[in-house]
């Protein structure tokens, strides 16, 4: 997406911002358009449940558990 202005979800403003390059560490993306960049925090948590969900996951859960005593599902 070099050379055009792309799209940037801020996390900690939770605005989207445009840019030709990263803002801030805070942002996400870059997107090609502002609806995509306003959709990314809930596409990110749709794709973090499934993987959590997932048995690739498994390793990760086990090691947490075992740290915490939490079920991160």
């Amino acid at each position: 997406m070099s050379g055009a202005q792309s799209y940037w979800y801020n996390l900690s403003t939770q605005s989207v911002e445009r840019a030709d390059e990263r803002p801030s560490e805070d942002t996400i993306g870059p997107f090609a358009t502002a609806a995509e960049a306003e959709d990314s925090p809930a596409v990110l948590l749709e794709h973090a449940r499934a993987w959590l969900e997932s048995e690739e996951s498994q390793p990760f859960r086990e090691m947490a558990e075992g740290d915490e005593g939490n079920d991160l599902v």
